[in-house]
């Protein structure tokens, strides 16, 4: 079985603290809008075809919970939903925590092994990210519509 692992922020989500013009919030929490990337439902359409579809951010647990909640993503199984819990913290170079996700503590048994992120240098191994545009709320971005896992 070939497994997508997707990241949230800046991949498939963007959250911000000021209403978006000509796109619509999908949720909003406290200050948080919540805004998902165009075409994010037939992009998970598609790709639940050939993979099983994962999860992994860097964020906070009951943040993943929100977002999943509040989008498509509620719509689809997930084989996990990882949090920054998973992660591997390090420190950054300029002193700022970041945190890993390291594919390799994986079950083996996955013949294909591919992560969407807009943040590859922390995914390991990073032959297995395929780096993604930052969604930062622009209602022009295609990427999700053009892109074509087989």
């Amino acid at each position: 079985m070939k497994l997508l692992i997707l990241d949230l922020d800046e991949t498939l989500i963007h959250t911000t603290y000021s209403p978006l013009v000509g796109l619509d919030a999908v949720s909003q929490r406290g200050y948080y809008y919540l805004y998902e990337r165009p075409f994010l439902k037939d992009f998970l359409e598609r790709s639940c075809k050939n993979y099983a579809l994962a999860i992994w951010s860097a964020s906070k647990a009951d943040y993943v919970r929100w977002i999943i909640r509040s989008t498509v993503l509620k719509e689809y199984p997930f084989e996990f939903v990882r949090t920054r819990k998973h992660c591997t913290y390090k420190e950054g170079k300029s002193g700022a925590p970041e945190y890993l996700k390291d594919l390799r503590v994986l079950d083996p048994t996955y013949s294909e092994v591919i992560m969407l992120d807009d943040t590859p240098k922390m995914v390991q191994p990073i032959e297995c990210c395929i780096k993604v545009p930052e969604f930062k709320g622009a209602t022009h971005d295609s990427f999700l519509k053009c892109l074509v896992l087989v």
